[in-house]
């Protein structure tokens, strides 16, 4: 079984990264960055994960305390909870009935995918526009989309508007355009919101050079057929920043063998964030299981890179579990000043700010990768998971085990603390423009 070594080791060879992202988070851009970086000579093919967008219904982020009160924490975050008509009871008023989600199960509200194509597009042409930022030319990367994937993938929070990211890469004009109608509900919203994203997905297409928005997206199937095909022995890895459903289906449908798998996935001590699950294994309970059992057969080796290495337990502003690699506001601030990328910085600060859930910027996904590029950056342990329960929910946990089919990463505090610095600076030379970056950090 390679060794995060001998995987550091043929960066530079590498034929092809597949990258299995979210739409949402900032730092799934900047994992992607890391793979046009870090793997000079490889084609990246990102796969983007399809989130439920209703543009009917304002963002509740600022209600979110005042909604919390009302339904109670289960209700706000048991997606699968079926009794609509009793949250409704405890709403008891239309205004903040429009805040919830009103179909629990989401996959049967087709509100939620009527614009999923455009808000696709729109969120992989943001992609485009920041890796053009740092000097990355377009014949690098690849974006594809299942539409499938909705039937599975469910949102954290149950709402399906919770920060407006389609509005990310707006222009000033558009932006004061937006702003004017986010307080509106119903079909009047709805469609301005489209006519808003339409108009920033077509500016963004003609200057990315893109014929019209929705040619920068392919299907899954022709990812799928490269690596059946052409690609079926080429040299890859696989990172994953975002749900489990489509590399399950990529690795299960395809007899391609990666290199590695390296995700952010699992929770050690399931206290740290308000679910008790990984974000990523939220989505996608059972596909987040599944991989387990395709790596295993496949003997693929996995690292997986649990919360826990990216963010600290604290409670009522007293650190109950360390984590350095959860960077205070000024060591966040270095790595973007390093990188000369202030408007990165922006952007996570506005999304940390909309969520509402979080208290500082955190970086998640883009860490994962910290220990490829240092390999002695982060110990890790064979483990396997299993299901247990928390809150009357589904809860996927992790053990050591000597023969485990994954590996998982360690927060050990002290060597977290020693290799801080070089996290800070592998991110800061992988945020930083292309013809800026010279020498790799150390």
């Amino acid at each position: 079984m390679s060794s995060l070594s001998e995987i550091h080791g043929q960066l530079n060879s590498l034929d092809h990264v597949l990258v299995f992202v979210d739409v949402v988070d900032l730092d799934n851009i900047w994992l992607c960055l890391w793979a046009l970086v870090r793997a000079p000579n490889a084609v990246v093919h990102i796969v983007l994960s399809p989130r439920v967008l209703d543009l009917r219904v304002p963002s509740f982020a600022g209600h979110f305390a005042k909604l919390q009160a009302k339904v109670g924490l289960r209700h706000m975050l048991d997606v699968r909870d079926t009794d609509a008509e009793g949250i409704n009871d405890l709403l008891d008023d239309e205004q903040w009935r429009d805040y919830f989600a009103r179909d629990t199960s989401f996959q049967r509200d087709m509100h939620t995918k009527a614009h999923l194509p455009l808000y696709m597009a729109l969120s992989a042409l943001r992609f485009a526009l920041k890796f053009e930022s740092k000097g990355h030319a377009k014949t690098r990367f690849n974006f594809y989309y299942d539409p499938k994937s909705t039937g599975t993938i469910v949102p954290g929070i149950h709402h399906p508007t919770h920060v407006n990211d389609q509005l990310y890469a707006c222009t000033t004009e558009e932006l004061d355009s937006a702003q004017a109608i986010l307080h509106l509900r119903g079909e009047e919203r709805e469609m301005k919101m489209v006519g808003i994203m339409t108009q920033a997905a077509r500016r963004l297409a003609a200057h990315l050079g893109y014929k019209s928005p929705e040619d920068i997206l392919h299907p899954m199937e022709g990812l799928l057929q490269h690596f059946s095909g052409p690609a079926k022995d080429a040299r890859t890895l696989v990172l994953g920043g975002g749900p489990f459903t489509e590399m399950v289906r990529f690795l299960d449908e395809t007899d391609h063998q990666p290199l590695a798998v390296v995700a952010m996935a699992r929770t050690l001590h399931a206290d740290v964030n308000i679910f008790p699950n990984n974000y990523n294994d939220l989505m996608d309970l059972d596909a987040a299981m599944k991989i387990e059992d395709i790596v295993r057969k496949k003997n693929i080796p996995t690292w997986f890179f649990p919360t826990e290495c990216a963010k600290a337990k604290v409670h009522r502003g007293s650190i109950l579990r360390a984590c350095p690699w959860d960077f205070n506001t000024a060591e966040l601030m270095q790595i973007f000043d390093a990188a000369q990328d202030h408007d990165s910085y922006d952007q996570a600060i506005r999304f940390t700010r909309e969520t509402n859930t979080l208290v500082k910027m955190h970086m998640f996904d883009v860490l994962t990768v910290v220990p490829l590029a240092h390999p002695t950056s982060l110990p890790y342990r064979k483990a396997e998971s299993y299901w247990d329960e928390a809150n009357g929910q589904r809860l996927i946990r992790v053990r050591e085990i000597a023969h485990g089919p994954v590996h998982v990463f360690y927060p050990d505090a002290a060597v977290m603390e020693s290799s801080k610095r070089t996290a800070m600076d592998e991110i800061s030379f992988v945020l930083s423009s292309f013809n800026n970056q010279t020498t790799a950090p150390a």
